[in-house]
């Protein structure tokens, strides 16, 4: 009895699936301007907590983004659904902007890698460096 309960079961959670199919939107977002767009929204999205020169926080970018590549919020919601209806296209577009992510990223750590070695090169900051490595974590106080 317990084995038809849980036949049953499974099979109604089957047949409640949803495989909704979208129909291609009239002013679908390209997939390479989708990828431009996801990109920027990802880099605004990482800078909302960090303050400005007037020291001033939570700016919203997205609104710069939809006027940059000329969209409304409506137009990106309906291009992203349709490209999360369609996993391959999407996945596809989130490993390009991951792709970029991570080369912005290697981009600015050798930059700063390179700022680094240049102030280290000045006396002012050897003798601080010098004190740093010398600091022992076991003299701190729990």
């Amino acid at each position: 009895m317990r084995r038809i309960i849980y036949i049953v079961f499974v099979l109604f959670f089957m047949a409640c699936e949803s495989k909704v199919n979208y129909k291609k939107p009239k002013n679908l977002i390209p997939k390479g301007q989708m990828i431009d767009l996801l990109f920027d929204m990802h880099i605004a999205n990482a800078t909302q907590g960090i303050k400005d020169d007037n020291s001033k926080k939570n700016n919203n970018y997205m609104s710069l983004i939809y006027e940059k590549y000329q969209i409304d919020s409506t137009q990106f919601t309906v291009s992203n659904t349709y490209y999360i209806a369609n996993v391959s296209k999407y996945e596809d577009i989130f490993e390009e902007v991951e792709l970029r992510l991570k080369t912005l990223v290697v981009k600015y750590e050798k930059e700063r890698d390179s700022l680094i070695e240049k102030n280290l090169d000045s006396n002012s900051v050897k003798a601080p460096l010098k004190n740093l490595k010398k600091f022992n974590k076991s003299k701190i106080k729990k």
